[in-house]
Order: structure tokens, then C-alpha cells, then sequence
């Protein structure tokens, strides 16, 4: 929790310090998900649904910026009506290449703070839905952007997270984990430019 305050607060600051010379967004997407690792080791779990609730980002100038992501996957188990869920809170910088009616953003992110959980009543019976694995990984991020310098546009997102989960509660004991994930986004995005 204090990362996510001091990470906001370096957000505010930098917003307020460069005024009308920044460039801020705020957006939110919506794609699939594929999953892999560890965590898919059988290939029980299916691609599923992914929503980027909060994307936002800075931009010191045409080409510099930083980046920050709160998104999460589902992903429903083969033979179950169980689902496992996973969501991410990343940061990072941002190098954008305008091409013409398009940008190119490069977004590698550090995605500080994983959390994984099941639902559904296969994982209740199991005893599932008390157990939490936390990690944190890396994001490869990139996005077309398309539309007007202010106001709203929309993306084409392509992002690789690569994760690991180091460890993991159960019924409010924490265990040492090392289960790995991976997961290519692919989806589309809204951003409000201000």
C-alpha cells in the first residue's frame, strides 16, 4: 500500500510541477488473455477475459513519459465452474514514436504488486477461496494510439507480463511459493487525453 501512495504521489507531483507543458491520460481497456507457466502447467486453464481498469500515463515531452496500470485476467479451469483471477498493479516508463495519424508507445512496467485467487463453487468446496498467492513480474507493453492530441482517443494494446509468485496465504498463514505465470494481452483501449 505505501508503494501505491508514494507512486501517486510522484504522479501529483510531477503533474503539478510541469503544468501546461505535461500531457496526462486517463484511460481503460478491455481484450483477451492467454495464460502460461507454471500456473497452466496441466492447461487446465483457459484464455479469458482481461480489463486494464485504470491506465494512465505522463508525458514529459513528444517522446518521455511514465506509465502506471491496475488490470487484472480471468481465467476459467477445464472441468470446473471454477476461475482463477489474477490482478497486477505495474508502473513504469513510457517512449512514444508518432508516425504519422498513429503513436507507437514502448511501456516496459514493473509490475510491483501480483495477486492471484479462485471463485467459484468447485474452489469453495476445495477450500480455495481462502488461499492468495502474491508476486510481482515484469511488463512488456506497447500500444497504437490513434486519435486527436486532447480529448478522447483509442489503443490497440499488446502487453507480455512475465510473473512469478513468490509466495501464498491460505486460511491467514503465509507460505514460500514459486509458481511462475505468464500471459499475453491482446485488447483495446479508451484514454481521455487532457
Amino acid at each position: 500500500m505505501k508503494k501505491i501512495i508514494l507512486l501517486f504521489s510522484l504522479l501529483f507531483m510531477t503533474f503539478t510541477s510541469y503544468g501546461q507543458d505535461s500531457k496526462f491520460y486517463l484511460g481503460v481497456g478491455a481484450g483477451y488473455a492467454t495464460t502460461g507457466g507454471d500456473l497452466n502447467s496441466d492447461n487446465n486453464y483457459k484464455g479469458g477475459l482481461h480489463l486494464n481498469f485504470l491506465n494512465l500515463g505522463l508525458k514529459f515531452s513528444e517522446t518521455w513519459g511514465i506509465t502506471a496500470n491496475l488490470a487484472s485476467a480471468g481465467h476459467a479451469i477445464d472441468g470446473s465452474d471454477s476461475a482463477a483471477g489474477v490482478g497486477a498493479f505495474s508502473a513504469g516508463p513510457m517512449i512514444s514514436f508518432p508516425t504519422g495519424n498513429a503513436t507507437w508507445e514502448f511501456k516496459p512496467q514493473y509490475a510491483f504488486s501480483m495477486a492471484a485467487v479462485y471463485r467459484g463453487d468447485d474452489a469453495a468446496i476445495l477450500g480455495l477461496e481462502d488461499l492468495t498467492l502474491r508476486g510481482s513480474g515484469f511488463i512488456i507493453g506497447n500500444s497504437i494510439v490513434m486519435g486527436a492530441e486532447k480529448g478522447f482517443t483509442w489503443s490497440i494494446d499488446f502487453d507480455y507480463l512475465i510473473s512469478k509468485f513468490d509466495e501464498f496465504e491460505l486460511s491467514g498463514i503465509t507460505y514460500d511459493d514459486n509458481t511462475k505465470y505468464n500471459s499475453l494481452r491482446l485488447g483495446v483501449g479508451v484514454r481521455y487525453n487532457f
